[in-house]
């Protein structure tokens, strides 16, 4: 039971009252001895001075010890509980009763007798004790004077009232009893509440614990029920519940993100594999045939085959030319250079450089471009690679007679780029995987041949760097629609700026607006 946070605090608790009710006790019997030395030592503080007035000692200035020791003995059959003592004006012990025992003490101190002879003394007031050499008792004392000299004192010492031990105190004192009573029984009613609460308590960490014991046995694979949390108005034990089941949802997000990239990494590796062994394959095949059977084949073969291998070199050039631009990508070692540029005319530039591979597919590119849109603050290249692949993308499963068709969309602070087609769609549970790498729709694409499924995927990490988002919508059989935005110069610097990203100097004066705003035109 000890082991347990319940039972170690239980322990606690019941030291803790026993060291209380230790406590109680010495302070109630002090408390009592204090109380009954101040009422005996007021009720007896007359009794030495009755003693002289009424000559119990002999009335002489030659005092007769044996005579005194008489007297005293007296006084002892008298009340048994009075030790008589005869001292001199120093404090030196002159007679006592033999009936008292032995003597340990030849004198007492003065000082206590001079405050209790004093009018105003707080009783009580301790004296030394002759008859034993570490105790102070209660006393009554009296001055012995003769021809008004004070010659000594008649000392009482009123035995028996603080020597009791603390069961003879018990068995004799009831208002002792009752208290020691009164206090075992609310020192149980306390233990008991006490262990009521701490049980209370430690239940929900209790739970807690079983629930964090059955996670771990999951091997965190698994979250059992937990206790709900009351954070609004909990305490620590809730607070630490609901950061448990915080921690616990994280874990298991982390690991179902970890089995998914084990399964893209597999997929990948796949993918590689296939697209790299392909062209691979082809390039191999067609280059022995040209060693094995050069001199056999005529000119226009030879040149067929090299064709074909040179286009699957270029092929393979591709592949990893976008694998290695997106290594990069991953281990953020792309940086881009924000500049002023006119959107406009990088998109005329870029369907120019298609303007021969659509004539080839017979599919016409069309452009809506406003006049007059105003500057936009990106990375030139990088845009430009982003719509690039956009329109080798859409080019791909665009069939011949089709149209893409190039949009620009003004608002407040951006511009809104979208690239369309109108191919045979995407399904739209493929929808949300069109930016994964290596993903191709190809049971609902036609061509998909030298395609890597990299380009969607690089767009989309251009774009992140830019704090923007692509996005994309399709319908079956009549196009896709892929779009994203580019924002204006003015309300772009700063949001660049304060994310640091390059901003190149100003290069020459006829800038000077735009430098300003910490941008240069880039002639």
């Amino acid at each position: 039971m000890f082991n347990t946070l319940y039972g170690k605090l239980i322990a606690v608790l019941i030291c803790l009252g026993v060291a209380m009710a230790v406590m109680f006790l010495m302070i109630i019997n002090y408390s009592d001895n204090m109380r009954r030395q101040k009422t005996n030592q007021v009720v007896y503080r007359t009794l030495a001075a009755q003693f002289v007035d009424e000559h119990v000692l002999p009335d002489n200035a030659r005092i007769d010890y044996g005579a005194v020791e008489s007297a005293f003995d007296r006084l002892r059959i008298i009340n048994p509980r009075i030790d008589p003592y005869l001292l001199d004006e120093q404090g030196r012990v002159l007679a006592y009763s033999r009936k008292s025992g032995t003597r340990k003490r030849d004198s007492v101190g003065l000082e206590p007798i001079r405050l209790f002879l004093t009018e105003d003394a707080q009783l009580p007031i301790l004296g030394d004790d002759p008859g034993d050499a570490s105790a102070q008792r209660v006393f009554s004392v009296a001055p012995i004077s003769h021809d008004g000299r004070i010659n000594g004192y008649l000392y009482l010492i009123l035995r028996g009232l603080s020597g009791d031990n603390i069961a003879a105190q018990i068995r004799n004192n009831f208002f002792l009893r009752q208290s020691i009573w009164i206090m075992g029984g609310g020192l149980v009613l306390a233990l008991l509440a006490g262990a009521l609460i701490i049980k209370l308590f430690t239940n929900r960490l209790r739970r807690l614990s079983l629930v964090v014991d059955r996670f771990l046995q999951t091997g965190f694979a698994e979250l059992p029920p937990h206790p709900p949390s009351r954070l609004a108005h909990g305490d620590d034990i809730d607070h630490l519940t609901e950061t448990f089941s915080q921690m616990a949802d994280r874990i298991l997000a982390q690991m179902r993100e970890l089995r998914n990239e084990d399964a893209l990494r597999r997929e990948l590796i796949a993918n590689i594999s296939h697209d790299l062994r392909t062209p691979l394959a082809a390039l191999q095949g067609y280059l022995e045939t040209l060693q094995v059977k050069g001199s056999t084949l005529s000119a226009e073969e030879k040149s067929s085959y090299l064709g074909i291998a040179l286009k699957q070199s270029e092929q393979l050039g591709r592949l990893t030319g976008a694998l290695f631009e997106l290594a990069k990508f991953d281990a953020g070692q792309v940086k881009i250079t924000i500049e002023p540029f006119v959107l406009e005319d990088l998109v005329q530039d870029v369907t120019q450089q298609f303007e021969l591979a659509t004539a080839n597919k017979q599919v016409s590119i069309e452009t809506v471009l406003p006049a007059e849109l105003p500057l936009v603050a990106a990375d030139i290249g990088m845009i430009e690679r982003v719509l690039k692949n956009l329109l080798e993308n859409a080019l791909r499963y665009t069939p011949r007679g089709g149209t893409i068709r190039i949009t620009l969309l003004p608002s407040d602070k951006q511009i809104t780029v979208q690239v369309s087609d109108t191919g045979s769609g995407i399904d739209e549970h493929d929808l949300p995987r069109v930016f994964d790498r290596f993903y191709r729709g190809e049971k609902s694409r036609e061509d998909y041949s030298g395609n890597a499924g990299l380009g969607l995927a690089i767009a989309k990490r251009v774009l992140e760097l830019h704090g923007s988002s692509i996005a994309v919508s399709s319908t079956p059989g009549i196009g896709t629609t892929f779009s994203f935005a580019v924002p204006f110069l003015d309300s772009r610097i700063q949001r660049i700026a304060a994310a640091g990203a390059y901003l190149p100097p100003v290069a020459a004066t006829d800038a000077q607006p735009l430098a300003t705003a910490g941008l240069a035109v880039k002639s």
